[in-house]
């Protein structure tokens, strides 16, 4: 049992969690639990497949110890990677997060029952791999390890599981380790935070002792402030190209503007695809509101109905998207460029097979009757992905500030709070018989790469909306909802014709699953016989008068 604290390290720990309340990308209580109205139904997708990443899992389950001795090559080979000889950047990496205990503890919601030497063990080795990983697939040329045989962090980036694994919200650890670790390892790279000099704390002692003159506070202030802006200057450069490496890692594309304010890998991706600045809602409405009728407000038709009231259902295209002129060249050329690599991949080794990492992003847009949705790529890892960026969502709404909510204040960006959630309910709202699918199927909206029948498709959608709160979401929701349940732009002789015909189809799969179910079809026969039985028997009295 760990010795309890002295007063001075209470006090200490007490300031690490004020100082850090919302300090950048260091910040008190941002990696939360699950609470159990959201696990529900979905427990599995809050549990790690592959590998455990923080203090959470580590040693619940032997599964995931089979990753260990990864991670320990994966960082055997990022200390290889570094001016450094390994044993020195092992001491170096060591120290760095020997010193990171406070901010770290303060990070979790949990409280962490871990000796200092065990929490900092489990943030040195997930720290380096994680690491490892992002450095193996954006820096790999300009830092190549010297480890031999080499890493199998190219081989880990090929596994959806763990990919999956690095957006469980309860499976993180702060990006500041990320940090701290590329600032140790690669300097040159990853400019490090500046350092207290011995002459600035013997001029900083000398000054608390005396009084000083105008004069002087005027310069110390100044130079102060010159300092803080040129250590802005690194924390957001060093943010950029960490997390610019960490969404390439995960299929998204690179952010033009620096994120500090994503505290770790999950809050992350939640930045990028709410508050890009390119990816826009196009119904958002600025304003309050009424957090009660946005929970009563659902989407009330569904695909087909939509369609029978006029509006055009279709998949959205990168023009489409409000994606500008840049973004679309960068867009095209990185894809281009992804080909061209694949194609040599493929002509090297014609037996493999090359799968490209696509993150998961939503995108609406209703205009004049036209009803636009980013394609929807259904794997295997997809409901954990969608479920853990729901829970987040709820999270940042209902706890602490949202960082991505500060980043649209900041930066005017138009963009919802909770895509992740808003999607969930517009899909499950869209689709209620086979039906929808099939015809959400045919305009390539959703692609299911797991060939499930559409009765498991239907319970997918389910799921993934089972415990949601849409009190957290903001107008945008609203509007579009709205907008699509009070569309008319149809005849209405043809509007009710295609209802009644969508309406009996529903009706018919209803009937098929009710007769599937236990011994219902030979109930309905039995009954169904009866009725006939009966009416032979009232004809044929009838007739013998």
């Amino acid at each position: 049992m760990a010795n309890p604290p002295t007063k001075v390290e209470w006090l200490k720990s007490i300031q690490t969690l004020l100082t850090s309340v919302d300090y950048d990308y260091i910040q008190s209580c941002s990696i939360s639990v699950v609470p159990e109205s959201l696990k529900k139904l979905n427990e599995d997708a809050y549990m790690p497949r592959v590998v455990s990443i923080g203090p959470r899992f580590k040693g619940s389950r032997d599964d995931l110890l089979l990753m260990e001795e990864v991670k320990l090559r994966c960082m055997l080979s990022l200390l290889h990677r570094g001016a450094d000889v390994a044993s020195v950047s092992l001491e170096k990496c060591s120290e760095a997060v020997w010193e990171l205990d406070e901010e770290v503890r303060a990070s979790y919601v949990t409280h962490i029952e871990l000796q200092q030497h065990e929490l900092g063990k489990i943030m040195l080795l997930d720290g380096c791999f994680l690491l490892e990983l992002l450095i193996s697939k954006g820096l790999d040329s300009q830092f190549p390890s010297r480890l031999w045989p080499p890493g199998p962090a190219t081989e880990v980036l090929k596994e959806h599981d763990v990919l999956s694994d690095l957006m469980l919200l309860e499976n993180q650890i702060p990006i500041m380790v990320l940090h701290k670790l590329s600032q140790t390892l690669f300097p040159n790279v990853f400019e490090p935070d500046r350092i207290e000099t011995e002459e600035e704390k013997k001029e900083r002692i000398e000054r608390e002792h005396r009084i000083e003159t105008e004069e002087e506070k005027k310069e110390r202030i100044e130079r102060e402030r010159r300092i803080e802006r040129e250590e802005q200057r690194k924390r957001e450069l060093r943010a950029k190209k960490i997390n610019n490496l960490a969404l390439s890692v995960l299929g998204y594309y690179p952010l033009q503007s620096p994120c500090l304010e994503a505290p770790h890998i999950l809050d992350l991706v939640h930045f990028f695809v709410n508050g890009t600045g390119e990816r826009r809602m196009d119904n958002l409405v600025l304003g309050i509101t009424d957090t009660t009728a946005i929970e009563k407000l659902k989407l009330n038709r569904c695909a087909l109905s939509l369609q029978a009231a006029g509006v055009s259902i279709k998949v959205l295209e990168d023009r489409d998207k409000g994606i500008s002129c840049f973004g679309l060249m960068r867009n095209c050329f990185g894809g281009v460029i992804v080909r061209i690599g694949n194609f040599i991949k493929k002509t090297k080794h014609r037996n493999a097979t090359v799968s490209q990492v696509k993150g998961l992003d939503f995108h609406f847009k209703f205009d004049n009757g036209k009803l636009k949705i980013e394609q929807l790529h259904i794997t295997e890892t997809t409901k954990a992905k969608w479920r853990n960026v729901i829970v987040w969502e709820h999270h940042k709404k209902k706890g602490k500030s949202s960082s991505i909510s500060v980043a649209i204040e900041d930066h005017g960006l138009n963009s919802p709070n909770g895509k992740f959630t808003l999607s969930a309910l517009i899909f499950n709202g869209l689709i209620c018989c086979s039906a929808d699918l099939n015809f959400l199927k045919e305009k390539n909206i959703i692609v299911d790469h797991t060939n499930m029948s559409n009765e498991k498709l239907k319970e997918f959608f389910r799921t993934i909306v089972s415990g949601i709160d849409s009190g957290i979401l903001d107008s945008s929701y609203v509007k579009l909802v709205d907008d699509l349940n009070n569309y008319s732009g149809a005849f209405f002789i043809i509007r009710i014709l295609k209802i009644l015909w969508h309406e009996s189809t529903y009706c018919l799969e209803w009937l098929i699953k009710f007769l599937k179910q236990n011994y219902n079809f030979v109930a309905a026969l039995l009954a169904i016989l009866s009725i006939v039985k009966t009416v032979l028997a009232v004809l044929a009295y009838i007739l013998n008068k």
